[in-house]
């Protein structure tokens, strides 16, 4: 009998760690996938409008103010990704007028993070597309 619960006992040790080795790995790819960004690099369209709006959330309720931009940007590559860069502000003057060029850290999720940049920050290959 005692040769029955050790057994048991070894199964259940299994199964545990089994669980918190998978809860671990399943833990770091969603930190990955949400957190870890890589550089994109972006121009704002000339025909881009410096108006504010409403910033809605999810359920298209009105959050906050600034305005929202579809941008098509370009890792170092020139690997080709569509992103949303949301500034949020009070004033218009806060906002990328056209023509800036933009540096976007973001994840396989969200951006993370944007800044103006100058033109001879952006990598050849990007700067080449970014010129198309």
């Amino acid at each position: 009998m005692a040769r029955k619960s050790s057994f048991a006992g070894w199964i259940i040790g299994i199964v545990v760690v089994v669980i918190v080795v998978a809860g671990g790995m399943w833990a770091k790819n969603y930190y990955n996938d949400r957190y870890v960004s890589q550089s994109y690099y972006a121009q704002v369209p000339a025909d881009e409008t410096m108006t504010l709006e409403g910033l809605k959330d999810d359920q298209g309720k009105v959050v906050d103010k600034g305005h929202r931009y579809e941008l098509t940007a370009y890792d170092k590559n020139g690997v080709e990704r569509k992103l949303d860069v949301t500034v949020y502000t009070n004033k218009t003057s806060a906002l990328y007028k056209p023509g800036t060029y933009l540096k976007i850290e973001a994840s396989k999720q969200i951006v993370t993070g944007q800044a103006v940049i100058h033109e001879g920050d952006i990598p050849p290959a990007a700067f080449a597309k970014i010129q198309d």
